[in-house]
């Protein structure tokens, strides 16, 4: 029990993430279900075509034909013994007996015929049945037609008088099946002349012909509903995946953007080729494998089971070789990811790269990442090479072994021209069986492909929300009071030294509080963690009015936050757009209203279509000055009690500076803000200033009270403010 809970976890481990594909193709059944009902009837024509060619075999081949092919078929199950035709250049030649008379070449232990007195072991010439003499078809079709006593008239090989005995014997009614295939065929035209059977060759041809009319218009129809399936399934999961990732916390965004970026685009990708693949070969191959398998187990029962047996053998194979291919694609993947990301810093900073001379270094850098990528390629690509040549070589050794089966019956059996047909129709049908399975292999390692990628997908969207722990936490009410840090403590991920150290400080409402510092101080750090972007992970606490804020609703803390920061964010849309971001679904009044607060109406509308201009990728159309007073413009319009400005003003003229700064004494006006000031102008009005060093506060007053009691704020202000502000 424990070996087999073993394997069923080994199975799930190995196609889990596959198998939960399959729940985002179901709601998509509308287009499901028609699709899976023209598979089956592709796979059914499909199998029809091929069980057609015995009949065209019987047309071209057999002495007796079409129609006394299967009457003799007919007979054959109700009498239970084997029959031929009579050939003197190919059997032993028997004195005035004409040929194609009709043969009995086996009878079985419990058949009428033996029961009747009929030589098992010499057989007999069957001259007539029911009073119909004459060619072999004309006796067969007598005989099949028979009802529950069938008289024959035979005489024995050994009889040289050839004398004419009877018999009557009661035979079984024919089967069902066999009654219809009779009965369709007596609408096609028979007969044993050339032109008679080029006539029946002909309407055979031409029913074939509409039977692959039909299976290939229900393969039209099934490949296009399944490409509706699999593009709504990949995109239902990209929006799943989407909607997720906006959820993660801002930490997986600092290491893992590039990687993230490729789950969605690459990874999708695959997850598409192998879902296609799979309703492509994994749905239709089966049906058609079993459709030509009933078949042939009506020919011959006894090969078709050797050939079936075969089977669970290719599948182990291909299970081994899928395993390898879906490590490999996974490290091919990661490794993709980390090749665009390299590429994306590269092409981000081109004025760098340039300008410092340094190309052929990032070539060999890209270079390095890729040959990894092509490693892991080549050994995917190894693995499916390898699977066909081996595969076919097991189809080639059970095809061979089947023609040597028949080719003894041939050889050395009895009625060697009734063989020939069925030994070409055996083996056409045990290769129709076998290419399924060859298909199936070959879409294993693609499935195995889609399975890793499947993988990584589903580890974003089951990776832990930042809302997840939400649910019925206390909602933050606008401050009132105060918000204070108690020894805050913050390491990032990583990190070997806490960016943020021991911090306490409090602010009352309304005031603006300026943090100064080196590069690399903790000033940005200490006020991302306010609205939770990263949390408190090296003890203390951050409480507004109170409440801690690692303990209420995160949605109602962030929305106590208006946000201007260093790099100011531009999205690729309209100008209205970008600064509505602040507040969803408010109206071009009051979207113009604070860009005329921001200064930034002036520009806008001189713009080609004023706020409806659509602006570039990373606001690429715009100044570094406009940028920034469209982003004072959204905050504005946000109107949060609390504002965090992160000064940017180092890339604008002297002009943008002065109305960016009129538009941030308006917006500081009785509101609580964190400014982090790189000039004097912006600490100007700051109610008190912090000075931070290596993630501590060092300082806590007014300008002027810092100018006498912290000399590291007097360096910044002689080498930093002084000269830019």
């Amino acid at each position: 029990m424990e070996a087999r809970a073993r394997q069923r976890q080994k199975m799930a481990s190995s196609f889990g993430p596959f198998a939960r594909l399959l729940g985002y193709v179901w709601p998509q059944k509308r287009y499901l279900y028609p699709a899976v009902g023209c598979i089956i009837l592709m796979a059914a024509t499909y199998s029809m075509s091929l069980g057609s060619i015995p009949f065209v075999l019987s047309v071209l081949m057999r002495p007796q034909g079409l129609h006394g092919w299967v009457a003799q078929t007919t007979v054959e199950k109700r009498v239970k013994a084997g029959f031929s035709v009579y050939n003197s250049l190919k059997d032993y030649e028997v004195a005035g007996l004409p040929q194609g008379t009709a043969m009995i070449v086996d009878i079985e232990s419990d058949s009428p015929l033996a029961a009747a007195g009929v030589d098992i072991r010499r057989g007999a010439f069957i001259l007539a049945a029911d009073g119909v003499r004459g060619r072999a078809a004309d006796v067969f079709e007598a005989m099949a037609g028979s009802h529950d006593t069938l008289t024959l008239q035979y005489r024995l090989p050994a009889d040289p008088a050839g004398t004419e005995r009877t018999a009557a014997i009661a035979v079984e009614p024919v089967e069902t099946h066999y009654r219809l295939l009779r009965g369709a065929l007596s609408y096609i035209p028979g007969g044993l002349e050339p032109r008679q059977r080029w006539r029946t060759l002909v309407v055979v041809l031409a029913l074939l012909c509409v039977v692959m009319l039909a299976g290939n218009v229900a393969r039209f129809f099934a490949e296009y509903l399944t490409v509706i399936v699999n593009c709504r399934a990949i995109m239902d999961i990209r929006r799943q995946m989407y909607a997720h990732i906006l959820k993660l916390p801002l930490s997986h965004f600092s290491r893992n953007t590039t990687d993230t970026m490729n789950r969605v685009q690459v990874d999708t990708n695959d997850i598409f080729r192998g879902l296609s693949n799979f309703f492509e070969k994994v749905v239709t191959e089966p049906f058609k494998a079993v459709g030509v398998a009933i078949i042939a187990l009506i020919m011959d029962w006894k090969v078709t089971v050797v050939a079936i047996v075969i089977t669970p053998l290719v599948v182990l194979l291909v299970r081994a070789l899928g395993k390898r291919i879906r490590r490999a694609n996974r490290r091919a993947l990661m490794n993709y990811a980390k090749m665009l990301g390299a590429m994306e810093s590269t092409l981000t900073g081109m004025r760098v790269v340039k300008g410092y001379g340094r190309e052929n270094y990032e070539r060999k850098r890209l270079f390095r990442i890729d040959r990894q990528v092509l490693k892991a390629q080549l050994k995917m690509g190894r693995t499916e090479a390898l699977a066909s040549p081996v595969l076919e070589m097991i189809g080639f050794v059970a095809v061979a072994a089947a023609i040597l089966y028949f080719a003894s019956r041939i050889l050395y059996g009895a009625g060697a021209d009734e063989q020939v047909p069925h030994f070409i129709g055996m083996i056409i049908m045990l290769v129709a069986i076998l290419d399924p399975v060859r298909k199936l292999t070959t879409v294993y390692p693609k499935i195995q492909r889609a399975n890793a990628a499947a993988e990584r997908v589903f580890e974003i969207i089951d990776s832990a929300s930042e809302y997840d722990a939400d649910a019925g936490r206390p909602r933050l009410a606008p401050l009132r009071n105060t918000i204070a840090f108690e020894n805050v403590t913050f390491t990032y991920p990583d990190a070997n030294r806490p960016a943020v150290q021991d911090v306490s400080l409090t602010v009352h409402r309304g005031e603006i509080v300026a943090l100064v510092g080196s590069n690399g101080s903790g000033k940005t750090t200490l006020v991302s963690l306010l609205p939770r972007f990263f949390p408190v992970n090296g003890g203390g606490r951050i409480l507004i009015d109170g409440q801690d804020v690692s303990k209420v609703a995160l949605r109602s803390l962030r929305e106590q936050f208006s946000l201007i920061t260093q790099d100011t964010v531009i999205f690729p849309d309209t100008v209205r757009a970008n600064i509505g971001y602040g507040k969803m679904g408010t109206t071009q009044a009051a979207i113009e209203d604070a860009a005329r607060k921001a200064f930034a109406d002036e520009f806008i509308r001189q713009m080609p279509d004023g706020y409806d201009t659509v602006v570039g990728e990373h606001g690429a159309t715009l100044s570094g000055g406009q940028k920034q007073r469209i982003s004072i413009a959204r905050a504005i319009l946000r109107n949060a009690p609390i504002l965090i400005f992160d000064e940017a003003t180092s890339q604008v003229d002297s002009e943008s500076e002065m109305k960016i700064h009129k538009a941030l004494d308006l917006i500081l006006k009785d509101r609580t803000a964190f400014v982090i000031a790189h000039r004097f102008s912006t600490i100007a009005n700051a109610h008190r200033i912090v000075v931070m060093d290596d993630g501590r506060i060092v300082a806590v007053g007014t300008h002027e009270h810092l100018l006498k009691a912290c000399p590291m704020y007097v360096r910044l202000y002689e080498n930093q403010f002084r000269n830019a502000g």
